[in-house]
């Protein structure tokens, strides 16, 4: 990852908690809120029940043989995402796609040894800086495995660095034909056609290693690092403050008040989830629990519709101002991708691979709107 980040910088540089709050006293559903987003079919909602408001989990929950507490505390600085959405599923280093049963599977890409061994005697000549040197073993190791596709990747590294930006895309481009699934091919990519002054096909390509990998850290630093590209990848649209969790037979609300009843709304919602197993299987056919689509949209929903509400009717209280993006992803028909964008991609960060085509489109349709911005339209 360090070799990466530091190839794509040179490429353009040339390159302790306080008492507890009082809790609003209600999540009613205010009106009018914005219209309720609905899940694609593509999605797993079909023959779901229709999402619930905020009042009909309050009613549910009061009617609920579980017992709810609720627990109004200081939320961690970037909310509870991590307990919400933790890691489940580890990246594979270099991941190939394989359908299996219909189904799109990820699955490490085969080795070679012999090639694997030129590989390494050529890391140690660029790691010198002996590019010409580094690219004949990397054409040694594409002479013993051609579809071994990180040293064309390399291959490429050494001609760019050798001062051959044209030769160098040449090589990236025929690394991403033989593994088109790799976001560090679409961001090396980008960073040679830049290189090369073509900047609309550049932001196209690392447009496509977002969707592919959504949250990589290497291409944020790189804009990050490079303000004179006029991009910039915007920050999360969620930072999380309710929360909630089994405890023994109860099941805790926590949430933060400074952040305002929308995610009171939320934390009402997850507990829901959590204490009744009855509405997981009437909206996913299934009372195990798994990360869902429509679990994490339903909740959204109860969100939006609440911060909206108190907008619209100038609620006195506090109020989260980042759920202004929230609403406008909804209103823009973008929820499922904003779910698998940030919240899936934060279980199984190359869960992107595994998505149909159309998918995958519209999940780029995202990053253009939402993510990848100029920065005049942040």
């Amino acid at each position: 990852m360090v070799r990466y980040l530091l190839v794509a910088a040179c490429l353009l540089g040339v390159g302790c908690a306080s008492a507890p709050k009082p809790a609003p006293t209600s999540t009613s559903e205010p009106a009018p809120g914005p219209e309720r987003p609905v899940v694609s079919a593509r999605q797993e909602d079909s023959g779901r029940r229709p999402y619930l408001t905020p009042a009909q989990v309050m009613k549910w929950m009061e009617d609920s043989k579980v017992q709810y507490r609720l627990d109004p505390k200081d939320s961690p600085p970037g909310g509870w995402a991590e307990e919400l959405w933790p890691l489940r599923v580890e990246p594979l280093a270099a991941p190939r796609v394989a359908v299996d049963d219909g189904q799109r599977v990820l699955q490490e890409w085969p080795g070679n040894p012999k090639a694997e061994a030129f590989v390494l005697q050529a890391e140690e000549h660029y790691r010198a800086r002996r590019y010409a040197e580094a690219a004949r073993l990397y054409e040694q190791a594409l002479t013993e495995c051609p579809d071994c596709y990180l040293a064309r990747a390399y291959l490429g590294d050494a001609t760019l660095f050798g001062g051959d930006a044209a030769g160098a895309l040449v090589h990236y481009q025929k690394a991403a034909e033989t593994n088109p699934h790799d976001y560090r091919l679409y961001y090396f990519q980008g960073s040679a056609l830049a290189r090369l002054g073509r900047m609309d096909e550049a932001v196209e390509a690392w447009i496509w290693s977002l969707v592919l990998f959504p949250r990589n850290p290497v291409l944020r630093q790189f804009f990050q690092q490079h303000p004179e590209l006029g991009l910039v990848v915007l920050d999360d649209v969620l930072a999380p403050r309710g929360f909630a969790r089994k405890e023994g037979e109860e099941v805790i609300v926590e949430f933060d008040p400074d952040y305002g009843a929308a995610w009171l709304a939320f934390a009402n919602c997850k507990a829901l989830w959590l204490g009744e197993p009855t509405h997981r299987q009437e909206m996913t056919g299934t009372t195990e629990r798994h990360f869902s689509s429509v679990e994490e949209t339903e909740c959204l929903a109860s969100t939006a519709v609440v911060h909206e509400g108190q907008k619209n009717q100038s609620e006195e209280g506090p109020t989260d101002a980042s759920l202004d993006r929230l609403t406008a992803v909804i209103r823009d028909g973008m929820i499922t991708e904003l779910v698998l964008f940030e919240l899936a991609a934060r279980v199984h960060p190359q869960y992107t691979l595994t998505l149909a085509d159309e998918d995958r489109q519209r999940l780029r349709e995202y990053v253009v709107r939402h993510v990848l911005l100029p920065v005049g339209r942040r």
